[in-house]
């Protein structure tokens, strides 16, 4: 414990974003708003007075109470994270100045001097920011020993706030909520920023100080400075949670809905489809079956997953799923991880049939994930087998598109299977490569299965047909007592007349026969094999 308190202690003084002055600096507190200007922060940082008004919005948070809503439950360990300028190896005029350990006391402390500590008790403002004070050398009033210093006006002109998620996690970790142990396992704390330090449009939700500048006022934003080169940091706490003011659950920058939450500020692509392009972070759209999440091709109806409806607080139900830690209930999760213990809420019988401990298929609830992966195969086959001049065509475009968006989206169709489904399907039935090829000419007015040619053959032969109407189209090759050796086609084509030729080189001589099906048509050729 006093490791870790020497090391809080000179993490205040050095680390952040201070440069500060050669002389002492003392902690002058948070106050309540009554006190003489310089004598306090919220002598001047409150509504009418020359500073910003943080403080009007900060006395609602939990900071702000910290001590006082927890005073009778506290122990002298706890006493260095629920107060303000908590240094014992230095005389800063911090709350461990007027507090002893006592354990003959219950709590094991006692306060030597009341007033002292209640201008330093709770979670102030220098916690954060610094010790602002010095001594006031000529003080009208005896015991008026520390006005403001010149460090804050340093730091009005040349210092720079510190946003790193460390700071916060001098307190929030370990034994209590491991909120700075989960984040750094996180891809928020991770993520590579140096890409997109230049791009509005991407570092709004990449860096942590534009994000709050974005979310402080989204239409004034396209106006404002970029914050770039090495002061960028990536999403740290403060991106999420607004110090200053608890406007919101969990002092959350935007609230959480059925609707809407943080998550989706970011996790969210346009409110556009554009086939020739690659949706980005369709998390959003495809949790909410907004008819924006992929292309839905006309004419087809899309059904959406309880999902949608079930999820009460969107992504915080299984992402930041609160569970028992260390004996008591806390929002764990801050890895962002989805949790089993989430899943389970909902299906009672999870834990049975699916194995958790297997990382790759441990969300895999009744082989959602391996049908939704399968589909996804299927249509990146026929994707990858498409020509230069497929890529060309709308339906090369839209196939494609439904396949990034799936990607794009993370949960291999968890979020929402139904559409995930259902897209992907609708994809690999409308798109065909161009190993089936359409003749040009007349569309045809009526079913026809043509006699493959050549006849016998070995190994390849052609296959023609013709459709009169859109529909699906299945051609199925069997053996001679009837089993399926393979489907040649399966997909949905435009009215008109096709060939397609399969390559039998692996199969083995004799009589096959081929069959046509679309719609309620259907018919059979037979074919000889001859090697």
């Amino acid at each position: 414990m006093q490791r870790i308190l020497l090391f809080f202690s000179l993490f205040l003084l050095s680390t952040t974003g201070y440069l500060f002055s050669q002389e002492t600096n003392y902690y002058l507190g948070t106050g309540n708003g009554s006190e003489p200007q310089a004598r306090s922060c919220s002598s001047c940082h409150q509504s009418g007075n020359i500073g910003s008004p943080k403080y009007d919005t900060y006395k609602n948070t939990l900071h702000a109470v910290s001590y006082d809503s927890l005073k009778f439950e506290l122990t002298y360990d706890c006493l260095s994270c629920h107060n303000t300028g908590w240094n014992p190896s230095l005389i800063t005029y911090g709350a461990d100045e007027y507090i002893r350990k006592d354990t003959t006391q219950n709590p094991n402390y006692v306060i030597t001097n009341v007033i002292a500590f209640n201008r330093v008790k709770n979670v102030g403002c220098e916690a954060c920011h610094g010790p602002l004070g010095i001594k006031n050398t000529n003080p009208t009033n005896p015991s008026d020993t520390l006005i403001l210093g010149s460090n804050h006006w340093n730091f009005q002109t040349n210092n720079k706030l510190n946003w790193s998620a460390e700071l916060c996690g001098q307190c929030h970790e370990g034994v209590h909520n491991p909120y700075y142990d989960e984040w750094q396992q996180s891809v928020h704390a991770h993520s590579n920023i140096s890409f997109v330090v230049t791009n509005k449009s991407c570092v709004r939700c990449h860096v942590a100080q534009n994000f709050v500048l974005w979310a402080s006022n989204p239409q004034a934003y396209r106006d404002t400075i970029l914050v770039t080169g090495t002061d960028v940091m990536p999403l740290t706490c403060v991106a999420c949670h607004d110090p200053h003011a608890k406007n919101n659950q969990h002092q959350l920058r935007f609230a959480i809905t059925p609707q809407s939450t943080i998550c989706d500020q970011c996790h969210n692509n346009a409110d556009t489809i554009n086939i020739n392009g690659t949706p980005h972070q369709t998390t959003s759209k495809v949790l909410t079956g907004s008819p924006f999440f992929g292309y839905q091709y006309p004419g087809e109806t899309y059904i959406n997953s309880a999902h949608t409806y079930a999820a009460t607080e969107r992504c915080v139900n299984c992402h930041v799923y609160a569970s028992p830690f260390n004996g008591q209930t806390s929002a764990t999760g801050h890895t962002f991880f989805p949790r089993v213990e989430a899943c389970r809420s909902c299906h009672p019988d999870f834990y049975s049939v699916v194995d958790t401990s297997n990382h790759d298929k441990m969300f895999d609830y009744r082989g959602t994930q391996s049908k939704t992966d399968s589909l996804i195969n299927i249509l990146q086959t026929q994707i990858n087998k498409a020509s230069h001049n497929d890529s060309l065509t709308d339906a090369f475009k839209e196939a494609n598109y439904n396949l990034l968006s799936v990607m794009a989206e993370g949960s291999h169709g968890i979020h929402n299977t139904r559409l995930v489904q259902k897209l992907l399907n609708d994809a690999i039935v409308r798109f065909n490569p161009t190993s089936v090829l359409n003749e040009a000419g007349m569309t045809p007015n009526k079913f026809e299965l043509v006699q493959n040619y050549p006849n016998p053959f070995n190994p390849s032969t052609t296959i023609k047909f013709s459709i009169p109407q859109s529909g699906n189209v299945k051609v199925t090759v069997y053996d001679a007592i009837g089993r399926v050796v393979i489907t040649l086609v399966n997909n949905y084509y435009q009215s008109g007349s096709y060939k397609i030729v399969w390559n039998a080189s692996s199969y083995a001589s004799g009589i096959y026969f081929y069959r046509l099906e679309s719609g309620t048509f259907n018919m059979v050729k037979k074919m000889v094999l001859i090697k």
